[in-house]
C-alpha cells in the first residue's frame, strides 16, 4: 500500500459519501437531482473550441447543411460527455453503498471508467478526439511519475525528446504516403506524379537557390507558391487555436472584470504554436523541393527525409501533448497499415483487431485522468482540470481540496 492511500483510508475512517462528495445535501438522491440539472451547460461550454475552430480554420465554402451537421455533431459530443459527468459524479455514492467505505480506487477512477464504458457510445470521430485526448494525458502523468532512470532522462532532455519525434513523423508520413491508412495528423504528403519536363520551373527564390529547367515536383503550384502558402495556413491555423483558447479562458473576465480581460487574454496568448507550425511545414516543403530538384523527380525516399528533419521543429514547441501525440499516432498508425498491407496474417492476430481498443482506451484513460486529478493534481495536465471542472461545476474541485485540507489536518495531528 502507498503512503498516500495509507493516508486516504486514515483521514477517510468513518466518512460517508456525503462527507467526501455533497455535504450540501442531505441525501445521494437530492445530489443526483442537483448535478443532473446543473452539469449541462458545462459540458456545452468545454466544447466551444469544437464549435468555433472547425469553421475558422475552413475558411469558406460554408452551406447549410455545413451549419446543421456541425452544430449537431457539437451538440451529439457536449450532450453525451455531459451524461458521463453525471454517472460519474452519480457512481461515487452508489460504489460508497456497495462497499459500505470509502475506497482509495473507487473515489473517482473506477467511477470515470464505468462511466465512460457505459455512458451512451459517442460516435467514431467524437470517440476517437476523447479516446486519444484522455490516452496522451494519461501517457503524460505516466511520464511524469515515472521513476525509470530512461524515462527520466527522457523527461528531462528536449534533444531525447526531439529525436523521437522526428522518427515518430518520419514513420507517420510514411504510412500515410502509402496511401492504406487515412487518420489525421498534422500534414500529408502530396500524392507522387511523374514530372512534366515541358513544364517550365517559375519559381524565383527556388529556382535561384536550386535552378531546374522544367517542373520536377509533384505539388500542383509552383515551388515558391507551395511552400509560402503552407506557412501562411499553418501559421493562420496556430494562431487561431491559441487565441480560441485564450479567448475562452479569459472570457469570463467580460462581465466579472472587463478591465482585466484584454491584458488577461494578452498574457496568455502564446505564438509559439504558430510558429512550430510555421516552421515544421516550411522545412518539411523546401526539402523535399530541394530533394525533388536535385534528383530531378520526385521520390518516396524525399518524404521519409523531409518530414524526418522538419520534426527538428519539435524544439520551438517541447510539449508533451505534441510528444504523446506522434507517439500515439506513430502506434496507431503502424498498426492499421500492418493489416491493410500485411500479408498471411496468422489468425490470432485477426481476432486482436477485432477488440474495440477505442471505447477500452478511451475508459481506462478517463478514469486514470480523473483519479489522477484528485490524487496527483501536480502531474495532471491543466486541460483535465479545466474539463472535469467544467463539467462537474467544480464539484471534482471542492472534493479534491476536501480531502486535502482533511489530509493536511491528520498530518498536522500526527506531527
Amino acid at each position: 500500500m502507498s503512503e498516500l492511500s495509507k493516508c486516504f483510508y486514515e483521514v477517510t475512517a468513518g466518512k460517508t459519501c456525503r462527507d467526501l462528495c455533497h455535504p450540501e445535501y442531505a441525501s445521494c438522491w437530492l445530489s443526483f437531482v442537483n448535478t443532473a440539472l446543473r452539469l449541462l451547460p458545462g459540458a456545452y461550454k468545454l466544447y466551444l473550441t469544437y464549435l468555433v475552430i472547425p469553421p475558422l480554420v475552413k475558411g469558406g465554402g460554408y452551406t447549410w447543411q455545413y451549419w446543421k451537421d456541425h452544430f449537431l455533431s457539437y451538440s451529439t459530443a457536449s450532450y453525451k460527455t455531459y451524461v458521463i459527468a453525471v454517472v460519474g459524479l452519480t457512481l461515487q455514492c452508489a460504489f460508497y453503498k456497495l462497499f459500505g467505505k470509502l475506497n482509495y480506487y473507487w473515489v473517482m477512477g473506477f467511477p470515470g471508467f464505468f462511466s465512460a464504458a457505459l455512458s451512451p457510445k459517442l460516435n467514431r470521430i467524437h470517440l476517437r478526439l476523447q479516446g486519444i485526448t484522455y490516452f496522451n494525458m494519461m501517457l503524460e502523468v505516466m511520464l511524469k511519475k515515472s521513476k525509470f532512470r530512461l524515462l527520466e532522462v527522457l523527461r528531462e532532455s528536449k534533444l531525447c525528446g526531439m529525436a523521437l519525434f522526428m522518427i515518430f513523423n518520419a514513420r507517420i508520413m510514411e504510412v500515410l504516403q502509402h496511401g492504406k491508412v487515412n487518420q489525421f495528423w498534422i500534414m500529408y504528403p502530396t500524392k507522387i506524379r511523374e514530372p512534366n519536363r515541358e513544364e517550365a520551373d517559375d519559381s524565383r527564390v527556388m529556382g535561384a537557390i536550386y535552378p531546374r529547367p522544367y517542373k520536377a515536383c509533384s505539388h500542383e503550384r509552383s515551388c515558391d507558391g507551395f511552400i509560402f502558402d503552407g506557412i501562411w495556413k499553418y501559421s493562420f491555423a496556430g494562431f487561431i487555436i491559441e487565441f480560441a483558447r485564450a479567448l475562452i479562458t479569459k472570457f469570463p473576465l467580460l462581465y466579472s472584470n472587463p478591465a482585466q480581460f484584454l491584458p488577461g487574454l494578452r498574457k496568455i496568448l502564446s505564438f509559439k504554436l504558430m510558429f512550430f507550425l510555421a516552421a515544421y511545414i516550411a522545412s518539411y516543403r523546401a526539402i523535399g523541393c530541394l530533394l525533388c530538384r536535385h534528383h530531378g523527380e520526385d521520390r518516396p525516399s524525399h518524404n521519409r527525409i523531409a518530414s524526418f528533419l522538419c520534426g527538428a521543429s519539435y524544439l520551438i514547441y517541447p510539449k508533451y501533448q505534441v510528444f504523446t501525440l506522434a507517439f500515439t499516432k506513430f502506434v496507431e498508425m503502424s498498426w492499421e497499415h500492418l493489416f491493410k498491407t500485411g500479408k498471411d496474417l496468422p489468425e490470432w492476430v485477426w481476432k486482436l483487431q477485432r477488440i474495440p481498443y477505442l471505447r477500452i482506451t478511451h475508459a481506462c484513460a478517463v478514469g486514470y485522468m480523473y483519479h489522477a486529478l484528485v490524487f496527483h493534481s501536480h502531474l495532471s495536465p491543466p486541460f483535465n482540470s479545466k474539463a472535469v471542472n467544467y463539467c462537474s461545476d467544480n464539484r471534482v474541485e471542492r472534493l479534491k481540496r476536501r480531502l486535502l485540507s482533511w489530509m493536511l489536518e491528520h498530518e498536522w495531528r500526527k506531527a
